[in-house]
C-alpha cells in the first residue's frame, strides 16, 4: 500500500457459506520490528453476506497481513485455504474456503481490495 493512497476492502460470502472470520492487518513497510497500524475484522456468513471497510491513507508505505478461518467441529478455529482469484494493479480478489469441505475449490468468502493512487500534493 503506498504512501497517501486508500484502499476499499469489500468482503462477501456465498448465500449458503457457514460463519468466517476474516482480518486485515496494516503494518508500516520497512526496517524495525513491524507494529500493526490498524487492524480490521469482522465474522462474515450464516446470512451476513457483504461487508464494506475504507482504510484510510498512511503517511508511508505499508503492508497488509491478511486472514480468514473457519469454526471446526469441536468449536476452535481452523485457517481457511487461501487463492488468488485476481492479482492486476490497483486491484486484488482473495477466496477463502473451508479446505475440509468436499467442495473447498468453491470460494465461501472473497476479499476484493481496490487501492487507490496517491493524492498528489499541490504547491
Amino acid at each position: 500500500m503506498p504512501a497517501g493512497s486508500t484502499i476499499r476492502l469489500l468482503a462477501t460470502a456465498r448465500a449458503e457459506a457457514a460463519g468466517h472470520v476474516w482480518e486485515v492487518r496494516v503494518y508500516a513497510a520497512g526496517g524495525g520490528a513491524p507494529a500493526v497500524r490498524l487492524a480490521y475484522g469482522s465474522r462474515i456468513g450464516d446470512g451476513d453476506r457483504r461487508q464494506r471497510i475504507d482504510i484510510p491513507a498512511q503517511d508511508r508505505d505499508c503492508s497488509l497481513e491478511v486472514s480468514s478461518r473457519h469454526a471446526t467441529p469441536d468449536g476452535a478455529r481452523g485457517d481457511d485455504k487461501l487463492t488468488i482469484l485476481d492479482d492486476a494493479p490497483g486491484r486484488l480478489d482473495l477466496g477463502f474456503s473451508d479446505p475440509s469441505r468436499p467442495t473447498a475449490h468453491d470460494n465461501d468468502v472473497v476479499l476484493s481490495f481496490s487501492l487507490t493512487e496517491p493524492m498528489q500534493r499541490q504547491g
